[in-house]
């Protein structure tokens, strides 16, 4: 009888071991878009750094992390323009302030959404945000994507303006994480 009991525990752990896999992060985007009445600005956060790299989909769908971290450098944030870039990361107050951070409180699931609470730290002012990134498989890639806006006026950060024209203080960020086996 012990023998058969420790086959089947032996076959039950391999067995859950074959339905779940390492995913490791293969792409990572933020991009920003900021509306002034001349122009709409569309941005990139290149150079950001993500913790966990590594998540587990089992069974149940992709296991949630304890913590997310990124880490944006404000130094590689770009819009295309080399003037407008330098006003940019001058306004976020580089060089003294060389991130952008966002560290998660919270993280819920239901179906193929996570509900992510934390607090994004710009210009050294911090404030709690909430998204809803979503979950989609395509081919061997899980996809989480969302979005949110902040304004510039919670963090202190001078909005741009030119002929007496100021942009929008509501800024869209939007992002996407690409996992692969």
């Amino acid at each position: 009888m012990s023998y058969l009991l420790r086959f089947l525990i032996l076959f039950l752990l391999s067995a859950s071991s074959v339905f779940s896999e390492e995913l490791k992060l293969q792409e990572s985007q933020i991009n920003f878009i900021a509306i002034h009445p001349f122009k709409t600005v569309y941005g990139k956060c290149s150079g950001t750094t993500v913790s966990p790299t590594t998540l587990t989909q089992g069974p149940n769908g992709l296991q949630i992390p304890k913590l997310v971290k990124i880490e944006i450098p404000i130094s590689e944030i770009k819009s295309g323009d080399e003037n407008r870039d330098e006003h940019i990361i001058e306004s976020l107050g580089y060089p003294t302030i060389t991130n952008i951070s966002f560290t998660s409180t919270s993280i819920t699931a239901k179906d193929n959404e996570w509900t992510i609470t934390g607090n994004l730290t710009v210009k050294g002012k911090t404030k709690m945000l909430k998204s809803v990134a979503t979950i989609q498989k395509e081919g061997s890639e899980t996809i989480l994507s969302g979005k949110f806006q902040v304004l510039m006026s919670d963090f202190d950060v001078e909005r741009p303006s030119l002929l007496f024209a100021t942009a929008k203080d509501e800024v869209s960020i939007e992002y996407k994480f690409v996992l692969k086996p």
